[in-house]
């Protein structure tokens, strides 16, 4: 049986030249910034493939121990899924990309989300602004949360006809606040988001990244393989049920790809209620 040597990171394959994302290293932390303020840092196909790329980066470059999260702007940590793009390719009869099985980029729920790719490395979120959505999953992948006063979280995927991952936030939050959020599109506040737990510590916004700063600093201080480690057993004992994932994706596509879905992105694009035609799923 041929022996293969196992190939060596190497710094200039990194991430370069990322359009929506912006990705730096200092010391033994990475940052991550989604990079579309225009938008709230509303997500679509390319945004995730950038993601994801950086997720990869991460976990294979020895050097880094640790990364923060943020999202560009003052408004917004992450708005969730981009959806005028998602309106724009239903306009057409199209799927997005990522959600085409015909694309090279296919990957059905974008793909960009840390639990995308195998990383073991702790994520810090540093929640600048609004996260709802695709946004508040991804802060739920994040092991260590810091919140700015004036932020919020939420869902919001019911409000657009879609589905998300609701089970990722049952897991996460009381029963009776996640359902609030899911099925009323409520908002937790920072202080109601740290009296739950669902974030370490809440700070004023001008002193958010010093905060992020101090818990990475913290993680970079211990073995690096101690902390993965503790983050691989972290994440199964967040894992759920193969058979519950695929079960939540096919909902979600059966929703996402009915007329209902496709007139709550047309409802969003035109700033209207919803006329929701559909009252059963199949």
């Amino acid at each position: 049986m041929a022996e293969y040597k196992s190939t060596e990171y190497d710094p200039d394959k990194a991430p370069k030249n990322l359009e929506y994302v912006i990705y730096e290293k200092k010391g033994n932390v990475a940052y991550v910034t989604i990079n579309r303020p225009e938008v709230y840092n509303a997500l679509h196909t390319f945004v995730y493939v950038e993601l994801r790329s950086v997720w990869k980066d991460i976990q294979n470059d020895p050097s880094v121990y640790c990364a923060i999260l943020t999202g560009a702007g003052d408004k917004a940590f992450c708005a969730g899924r981009d959806i005028k793009f998602l309106a724009e390719y239903q306009a057409k009869g199209l799927r997005t990309p990522h959600e085409d099985p015909q694309s090279p980029l296919f990957h059905w729920g974008g793909g960009g989300q840390p639990q995308d790719v195998t990383l073991e490395k702790p994520l810090i979120a540093a929640i600048n602004g609004l996260a709802v959505g695709v946004g508040l999953s991804i802060v739920l992948q994040c092991q260590i949360r810091v919140m700015a006063e004036d932020a919020w979280l939420g869902d919001q995927h019911t409000n657009v006809g879609r589905l998300g991952n609701p089970y990722e936030i049952y897991s996460e939050l009381p029963h009776t606040t996640a359902a609030f959020l899911t099925l009323c599109n409520g908002r937790l506040t920072a202080e109601e988001a740290l009296r739950q737990t669902v974030v370490n510590r809440v700070v004023p916004r001008g002193q958010l990244m010093a905060a992020a700063e101090e818990y990475a600093e913290m993680i970079c201080r211990n073995s690096p393989l101690a902390v993965q480690g503790a983050v691989r057993i972290y994440k199964l004992t967040k894992a759920f049920p193969a058979s519950l994932v695929t079960y939540g994706a096919a909902l979600d596509r059966q929703i996402g790809e009915s007329d209902d879905g496709a007139e709550g992105s047309r409802a969003f694009t035109e700033k209207r209620r919803p006329v929701w035609k559909q009252s059963q799923l199949l």
